[in-house]
């Protein structure tokens, strides 16, 4: 006879931070893990409403695709929703291989959404490396942007034991200006053993600093000179201990006057990266745009500061990335987040909410001093004991409207 399908694990969607990072997190190890999620109030802390928007919504069919999922609230704004993976194999399954598309309608975040179906393809138990293609913003408001992920978050992958992702950005897509799709491909290299358990303790000193502008054409000068000041006056506080320390500016049109990004990336001499970055968010009106730069400037640079003088391993967003991978390796993982004032830096709403989801679908434990004690899955495992997953050859494409 068939296993009796396990009581869904219930998520009240307003917790702590109360956003969409839980239902991603939750959606993504209910794939993996196969244990079904019931998730109420969806986005309950989010303004106007809340409930599931474009990239929710994409991201859970396509999860839902990859695991063979009964779904019930999949909608937009949908506030309930309960997530059922199929417990057996199927052909359904089988369709995280050689080319994946995942396309959105709007110019919702593509990080977000490879934040959602990295894990499930990273541990899908696939022998070659697969193509995502994601279509939608590389540069959103309130999300990580293209060159964060590629910067900061792949080299850390890669330190902590991920196999291989590159990437290639196609066009950008934004949030700010006239709304805009862009696409990004991400080839991403599964694990084929259990991720083993990672120690990030020591941050050593900071060896180099990469700027990223992304900006009106016109502004280019303006952003060399105002980071060229910035970095006088705060050498020592930067590169403390360093030598002849690197600095790199790179700059990109925009192609729009209201869109400004920049981002400030620190490596250190143990290899490690730490970023700070903005999306500027306010107003621009032609003609007054002189205080723009300068602010964008020492906003980032103070907020990298912030991350580079706690002495810390990874930075805030860094830190929500990491919970997953803690929780799925095998053994204890640590991660300094680093001390400031004399106490330990506190784990951010994110991260907290991020390890509350882990702690309830798999059976692990965050120590609150940065470890916890993974529970080593298995690639291309399935809760039912089943040791492989065939995969096939094949292009999976998935369009959501609004």
């Amino acid at each position: 006879m068939p296993s009796k399908q396990p009581a869904a694990i219930h998520l009240e969607g307003a917790t702590l931070e109360g956003g969409g990072q839980l239902l991603r997190i939750a959606l993504g190890l209910s794939s993996l893990t196969k244990k079904p999620v019931s998730i109420t109030n969806i986005r309950g802390k989010r303004s106007a409403g809340g409930g599931l928007k474009a990239q929710h919504l994409t991201s859970m069919l396509w999860l839902g695709q990859a695991c063979n999922a009964r779904i019930s609230g999949a909608g937009l704004r949908s506030k309930e929703i309960t997530f059922t993976p199929n417990p057996l194999p199927s052909i359904h399954q089988d369709i995280t291989v050689g080319h994946v598309s995942i396309s959105q309608s709007t110019p919702g975040s593509i990080n977000l959404v490879l934040q959602a179906v990295l894990p499930y393809l990273l541990f899908s138990g696939a022998q070659d490396p697969i193509q995502l293609r994601i279509t939608g913003g590389t540069n959103v408001s309130n999300s990580p942007s293209y060159d964060y992920v590629e910067q900061v978050l792949i080299p850390m992958l890669s330190i902590v034991g991920v196999p291989s992702i590159t990437t290639s950005c196609h066009s950008r897509g934004w949030s700010t200006g006239s709304t805009r799709l862009g696409s990004v491909t991400f080839t991403v290299t599964p694990l084929t053993t259990t991720l083993p358990a990672f120690q990030l303790t020591d941050r050593g000193i900071v060896k180099s600093i990469r700027a990223t502008v992304v900006a009106p054409r016109d502004s280019e000068q303006g952003f060399r000179d105002n980071l060229d000041l910035m970095f006088e006056k705060r050498l020592a506080r930067i590169f403390s201990g360093t030598e002849n320390p690197e600095i790199h500016v790179t700059f990109e049109d925009s192609h729009h006057e209201k869109r400004y990004y920049l981002l400030l990336v620190a490596t250190t001499s143990t290899g490690l990266k730490l970023g700070r970055d903005w999306l500027y968010d306010r107003g621009v009106r032609t003609g007054k745009t002189t205080q723009v730069i300068p602010n964008i400037v020492r906003k980032v640079s103070d907020d990298l500061i912030t991350e580079i003088e706690h002495g810390g391993c990874v930075d805030e967003w860094m830190m929500d990335q990491l919970v997953v991978f803690q929780a799925l390796a095998k053994g204890k993982s640590r991660v300094n987040r680093g001390r400031r004032g004399g106490r330990k830096v506190e784990t951010s709403l994110h991260a907290q909410t991020a390890m509350w989801v882990a702690e309830r679908i798999i059976d692990v434990k965050f120590d609150g001093e940065g470890g916890c004690e993974g529970m080593g899955f298995s690639p291309g495992s399935e809760q039912g004991d089943v040791e492989e997953s065939a995969l096939v050859e094949g292009v999976s494409k998935l369009e959501v409207s609004t």
